[in-house]
């Protein structure tokens, strides 16, 4: 494996929650690229933490929120998720975002934690924390306070292959919660 050597970064953009760079790499078999794309948090957590993921579990069945993805112009089916702000913790985050794109609550002791995944690590310099939010209570809620936010839907499991096998879940985390929720013993 080449080493890769930051020889100039570029500040292009930024706003409140992340810093883009165009990068000038260079690694030991003289390989060159310029203008490389990095997108990176401003204030990203221990690990690269940036934000959270939840799967909402409700009984037998799993909430997912209609989503409009601008920069590729699609709807698709996707997990509440959101940024940890300043004073929180990742399970902090996850039953606050829960609750404010659901309406739906969760019991501390009922959040289960799934581990981290990269978006894409090839751009983007951060993590999210994945969460299943077993058990929740209440009624679910449209949100309509969330740019591109419309309805939301109960599924179950063979609901859920179907959307997967139309490309209607296309989420990386979505799929990898939802995967690593169906390897759970159950509970009781």
């Amino acid at each position: 494996m080449g080493r890769v050597s930051l020889k100039e970064r570029r500040v292009v953009a930024q706003n409140s929650r992340w810093r883009v760079y165009l990068d000038h790499l260079v690694d030991d078999r003289s390989n060159d690229v310029r203008d490389y794309l990095v997108v990176d948090p401003l204030r990203p957590r221990a690990g690269r933490i940036a934000g959270v993921d939840i799967l909402p579990v409700l009984g037998d069945k799993i909430l997912l929120l209609r989503v409009y993805r601008h920069p590729i112009e699609r709807e698709f089916w996707e997990v509440p998720r959101g940024f940890i702000d300043d004073h929180e913790t990742a399970a902090q985050a996850a039953l606050r975002e829960l609750t404010e794109e659901t309406g739906l609550t969760c019991a501390a002791n009922d959040l289960v934690g799934f581990g981290t995944y990269a978006p894409e690590p090839g751009t983007i310099a951060a993590y999210g924390e994945m969460f299943a939010a077993m058990r929740c209570q209440g009624s679910p809620r449209r949100l309509d306070d969330e740019l591109g936010h419309g309805a939301f839907a109960l599924f179950d499991r063979k609901q859920i292959a179907e959307l997967i096998a139309a490309g209607e879940i296309a989420h990386c985390a979505t799929l990898l919660l939802y995967y690593r929720y169906c390897e759970l013993p159950p509970r009781s």
